[in-house]
């Protein structure tokens, strides 16, 4: 009896720990929400939460060199813990997924020896490609 009352108490202690803390983010309430999809795969959706987490997206399909490509183009948007608000926006294509954003880092510019000696190397002549037989 008492090693059932154990290990059932050590189930339960597992079982509590395992389950997620509940933040205020999951007691968020919808304020507004907006959907539309149609038949032919376009579609916008559009919500706002209470906590200030706002997300805009449509998909709709292009005309692309090999058929239909599936375009997704989007902004999100959260409220930092520090209060600052947060926004991402991203287009996903046949070329992949292209976020920006203010908070996103960037690349440094190329130095001007590098751009010069890129330069230099685009004007050379090409050389043939060997001919194997």
């Amino acid at each position: 009896m008492q090693v059932t009352l154990v290990l059932s108490s050590l189930l339960l202690a597992v079982a509590v720990s395992a389950y997620p803390a509940q933040g205020p983010e999951s007691k968020a309430v919808i304020l507004s929400q907006e959907q539309e999809v149609n038949f032919d795969g376009n579609f916008k959706n559009k919500f706002e939460t209470d906590n200030g987490i706002k997300q805009d997206a449509v998909g709709y399909a292009k005309a692309g060199a090999e058929g239909p490509v599936s375009v997704v183009q989007g902004t999100n948007s959260y409220v930092a813990p520090d209060g600052s608000v947060v926004s991402i926006g991203y287009t996903a294509d046949e070329f992949g997924y292209h976020p920006y954003g203010a908070h996103l880092p960037t690349s440094p510019p190329i130095p001007a020896e590098i751009q010069e000696s890129l330069k230099l190397l685009a004007s050379l002549p090409s050389t043939p490609e060997p001919q194997y037989q």
